[in-house]
């Protein structure tokens, strides 16, 4: 199987932001994203594409406009689009596949209803769902928290007996997102790996703190990581992608060595 590299953009009122811990900070709209980073042609160095509406109750109008501005992105964007962010139900995750999702990301509905997955699935598979669970590092009682709705609410302790029951459930792979290094750069949460054992079966997919090429590229050369994700707006956009790709690539890392697409 091979590896990947996915970028996510953060998406809230008609804007892209930057977020930092979970703390949001506005840098500006689709026009902005494409005109300042050629947002597009910067895709064709990636494998996949999260875009997740980040707020918590979203209205009908904050999805209206999340979809305009998602179709107005796949005119120039050939990879799979992850969406999510707000999925609370079977409709909801409908109207995110009619919209364009090839996947939907599935995070704090899952800790309420289960059964969620399993509706989903039945009609679209379990590889059409990513499961993300956001979590926090507790350095004095050294232990890592699961949090929901955003981030706001603390919910239950992420262990390897969680993960091992979240990796017999219907989804296609786990993203496990650090609240504590998001948006910092200064490294991913590769300890998390501890928590993996023999019993965790699906793609492991990590996410939070990843801030130049090398950090990526040793996340990927581990065996248990399938592949990392970064949101990193200034440190990844422009040539970053690229090259942090070619970056681990040359390392030996397993990743699709696609051709940059001409538009």
């Amino acid at each position: 199987m091979n590896k990947r590299i996915i970028y996510a953009l953060f998406y809230k009122e008609g804007s892209f932001h930057l977020s930092r811990n979970f703390r949001l900070q506005k840098v500006g709209n689709i026009d902005w994203l494409k005109n300042n980073f050629g947002f597009g042609q910067t895709c064709d160095f990636i494998d996949e594409l999260i875009i997740i509406l980040v707020k918590k109750s979203p209205t009908k109008e904050d999805y209206r406009s999340y979809f305009n501005d998602i179709e107005e992105l796949r005119k120039t964007i050939f990879v799979p689009i992850t969406l999510g962010g707000g999925i609370r139900d079977l409709k909801s995750a409908k109207n995110c596949f009619i919209n364009g999702a090839d996947k939907i990301l599935i995070n704090t509905a899952f800790f309420s209803d289960e059964k969620i997955l399993a509706d989903i699935s039945n009609i679209y598979g379990s590889q059409a769902i990513s499961l993300m669970i956001d979590y926090n590092i507790d350095i004095t009682k050294k232990k890592r928290t699961v949090y929901t709705h955003c981030g706001s609410k603390k919910n239950i302790e992420l262990n390897s007996k969680l993960l091992n029951k979240v990796s017999k459930s219907n989804c296609g792979d786990v993203i496990l997102n650090s609240i504590e290094q998001d948006g910092t750069g200064s490294s991913l949460d590769l300890e998390i790996l501890e928590n993996i054992d023999s019993e965790f079966s699906k793609p492991l997919l990590i996410m939070g703190g990843a801030g130049k090429p090398e950090h990526i590229t040793d996340a990927l050369k581990l065996n248990k990581i399938n592949g990392v994700i970064t949101g990193n707006l200034f440190n990844f956009l422009g040539t970053g992608l690229e090259i942090s790709r070619n970056l681990a690539i040359k390392s030996g890392v397993k990743l699709a060595n696609f051709q940059k697409i001409k538009l």
